[in-house]
C-alpha cells in the first residue's frame, strides 16, 4: 500500500498555495522526501544552521514555519 505524503500551509492559505502531495512506496521514503523537502527549504525559511538530527531539523522547522505536514497510507 503507497503512503502519500502532505505538506500543506496550516490554517487559511493566504497565498493560495495549493498542498504539496507525493505518493510514495513505503513509509520511509515519504519520511526521506519530506527531509530533502526541509532541506531545500532550510535556508530561505529559517536562515540558520540546520540541526544534524533529522528528526530534529524536521520538528524545528515546521515548528518555524506556518506548513504541517502528514504521512498517511493510502487506502486506493
Amino acid at each position: 500500500m503507497p503512503f502519500i505524503l502532505t505538506i500543506q500551509e496550516r490554517s487559511h492559505s493566504w497565498a493560495g498555495r495549493p498542498p504539496v502531495r507525493s505518493e510514495h512506496a513505503t513509509h520511509a521514503a515519504a519520511e526521506a522526501e519530506l527531509l530533502e523537502y526541509v532541506r531545500r527549504n532550510w535556508d530561505a525559511e529559517i536562515g540558520t544552521e540546520a540541526p544534524a538530527d533529522p528528526g530534529e531539523m524536521v520538528g524545528e522547522y515546521f515548528s518555524e514555519i506556518l506548513e504541517s505536514y502528514e504521512i498517511l497510507e493510502s487506502t486506493s
